[in-house]
């Protein structure tokens, strides 16, 4: 099984930022190449919510479906995604003090011998996938501390 691991720090609080992202509705406003996640049950984000995603991998359009495994406010989000991607997202959520949060994901994922595999060797992947987790925190810092 292959792996993704990133960390940031964001200057708002930690329960702020666990709300934004914790929320199946937000992914695809601060994740890379995710489409869309639809048929989100419940709405409130938790232990088994689930939710069909939609993902663009170097070209190869990915679907499957996800569900909340673990989930403890403001300390852990973790969601295991099955269907073209296998994985476990987990993030993980530090208060820092003084209004400031780090955030960190480690995702260990399997991809099913598809299109994608034929068109991207798995070094490449793997490197595709790093640089989408740390575009992914890019993202969150931007848009949760934009209005600064």
């Amino acid at each position: 099984m292959a792996s993704a691991k990133a960390l940031i720090v964001i200057r708002k609080p930690i329960s702020e930022v666990f709300e934004y992202t914790a929320s199946a509705e937000n992914g695809p406003a601060f994740i890379p190449n995710l489409n869309e996640n639809t048929n989100i049950t419940p709405e409130k984000a938790g232990v088994d919510q689930t939710f069909d995603w939609r993902f663009n991998m170097a070209g190869a359009d990915l679907r499957g479906k996800a569900e909340g495994i673990a989930f403890e406010v403001d300390k852990k989000v973790t969601l295991r995604l099955t269907g073209d991607v296998n994985a476990t997202w987990d993030y993980t959520f530090d208060d820092l003090g003084d209004g400031t949060t780090r955030i960190t994901t480690e995702i260990l994922y399997e991809i099913e011998p598809t299109v994608l595999q034929k068109v991207v060797n798995a070094a490449l992947l793997d490197r595709i996938n790093q640089n989408t987790i740390e575009q992914m925190f890019d993202n969150l810092k931007l848009i949760l501390e934009s209005d600064d």
